[in-house]
């Protein structure tokens, strides 16, 4: 191989290596970013596979871990009255600075004063706390707080108040705090096809950089070649000369 054909076969090579090791550092990055999705995706199955609901009155038998997950807590619950048909807590939700909250302000009188007795500005309006899932986040953050009326004496006529009482407390409130799992089963599903699909992405990268990686030593070696014979070339060039 002449001066001239070991240069130019040379440079190729170079270019070859050159676009080897910069595919290489592709699938390595884009190996990295699929890790970094299955991290994200897998801590969203943790999510909901530990997510919890708030259900109102919902064991199906005493002293059972058995739950209708239809009866999720909602604002009626709250303030429906005890004594109706379908028993609520009678209570009502106030915010963080004691504001009644209401999905809609009630009528007022003429002086101003709501059945209740309240002024507009002792409300709050929330038009979506009618949603469960609105309801249970601003209960679990601590944004929205129950109140129950308690009476002073046994009769529960007299010296009555409203007090703030732990949404969590079952006692009080009939609200458990349980799994949500009504959610696990499509969450698993979701979950194992991710993983399968990760599991052959990454096998299809893995077995391109070995290739890349097979590529790269033939490379090295034909390049080591190369240049003994651009070396050799060199040196008679300079014994002729010489």
């Amino acid at each position: 191989m002449g001066m001239s054909a070991s240069q130019a076969r040379f440079l190729i090579l170079t270019a070859q290596k050159n676009n080897n090791e910069y595919q290489a550092q592709r699938i390595t990055h884009e190996r990295l970013m699929l890790a970094q999705e299955t991290e994200n995706w897998t801590m969203e199955y943790n999510d909901k596979m530990n997510n919890t609901t708030l259900l109102f009155n919902a064991k199906t038998a005493a002293d059972t871990d058995l739950y209708n997950y239809n009866r999720k807590l909602t604002y009626d619950d709250i303030v429906r009255a005890q004594d109706a048909d379908n028993p609520g807590l009678g209570g009502r939700l106030v915010t963080t600075s004691g504001k009644i909250v209401v999905p809609k302000l009630p009528e007022f009188d003429e002086n101003g004063l709501s059945p209740e007795g309240l002024s507009e500005n002792q409300y709050f309006v929330d038009p979506e706390i009618g949603r469960a899932d609105m309801l249970q986040n601003a209960l679990t953050q601590g944004v929205y707080f129950i109140e129950l009326l308690k009476y002073t004496d046994d009769t529960g006529e007299e010296g009555s108040s409203w007090q703030k009482v732990d949404y969590s407390n079952t006692s009080e409130t009939m609200i458990t705090e349980t799994l949500d799992k009504t959610d696990d089963a499509a969450a698993e599903a979701e979950y194992q096809e991710r993983q399968t699909l990760f599991q052959n992405k990454d096998k299809m990268l893995e077995l391109r950089l070995k290739q890349l990686e097979s590529e790269h030593t033939a490379l090295e070696t034909e390049l080591e070649s190369v240049q003994k014979v651009i070396q050799n070339n060199v040196e008679t060039s300079f014994k002729t000369f010489g």
